[in-house]
């Protein structure tokens, strides 16, 4: 806590744009300021787990620059060949699932250093689960990431004992009601799409391009819901601009993260909730913010 104030960071999904999110965690650890609680879905799952399992910044920024195509995209080229219609995704899930087990530092909620809670959908009864609530903590942490990220059409849905879980963006990109209920005192919400752009030609979009593009309208349209909804909760919108960069984009990663870094610098410096945490927090750091 920071002056008796219980901070919760939310991660939003949206990719590889979600390195941004690691930029933002150097840019709060410059100042000092160390959430009580990680909140997250899709890549926003994966890096909050990172956080809350003990890795700093740093560490994760090197974990972030690193990752290539191949260590979370395997095409499923015999089900394409064989099932078409009938395949359930193009990509296997093997190497997400083994890059997932290979990084995370934790994989016992109860291990972790931080709360931590990510999200899903049951893909059979439609419903959103938020794993690390009371009751869905048995799931190792790295199968309920996956569950996270599993992206419809990209990634199959993950089977966890009988049922079926798919990306928790599916229902709710930046799940900013988790930490209004754990009636935390002030919530930084990282939010990786704009909320006005305007969208490539379509025509010029391949599957992965329509999807997304698809996922960012509605996301935009639940984030203005949850925001009218909330509106009296102390939420701090952190925007990083990655508007241009892909969901599979990974030749982009440094970008990505200086992007979350100057945004969410930005918005520490001229947020009325946030200034005074400046105010009593010496940044610890005295690396340069980030060029825009």
């Amino acid at each position: 806590m920071i002056d008796g104030k219980k901070v919760a960071v939310v991660f939003g999904g949206g990719g590889m744009k979600g390195l941004a999110h690691i930029g933002a965690l150097k840019a709060l650890h410059r100042h000092g300021i160390v959430p009580d609680e990680y909140i997250g879905t899709s890549v926003g799952a994966y890096i909050g787990a990172l956080a809350a399992g003990g890795l700093s910044p740093e560490q994760i920024e090197d974990i972030g620059t690193s990752i290539r195509r191949h260590d979370i995209l395997d095409y499923d080229w015999m089900g394409l060949l064989w099932n078409r219609g009938s395949s359930r995704s193009l990509y296997r899930g093997k190497a997400l699932h083994d890059f997932f087990r290979r990084t995370l530092p934790i994989d016992r909620w109860d291990d972790l250093q931080k709360p931590l809670y990510i999200t899903s959908v049951d893909l059979n009864s439609a419903q959103e689960v938020i794993w690390g609530m009371p009751g869905y903590r048995e799931i190792p942490i790295h199968d309920c990431v996956v569950a996270s990220c599993s992206i419809p059409g990209i990634y199959p849905p993950k089977k966890i004992n009988q049922y079926y879980f798919v990306d928790g963006s599916l229902v709710d990109t930046l799940p900013i009601k988790i930490p209004v209920y754990t009636k935390a005192d002030l919530i930084l919400a990282i939010f990786l799409e704009p909320r006005d752009c305007p969208a490539p030609p379509v025509v010029k979009l391949g599957v992965a391009g329509i999807l997304q593009q698809s996922q960012s309208i509605l996301s935009r349209i639940l984030l203005r819901h949850n925001l009218h909804y909330f509106e009296k909760a102390p939420i701090v919108m952190i925007q990083p601009n990655v508007a241009e960069h892909g969901i599979f984009d990974f030749e982009e990663n440094q970008a990505c993260i200086r992007a979350g870094e100057l945004a969410t610098e930005v918005t520490l410096q001229s947020h009325p909730l946030t200034l005074p945490l400046l105010a009593k927090n010496r940044p610890i750091s005295s690396t340069p913010i980030p060029a825009a």
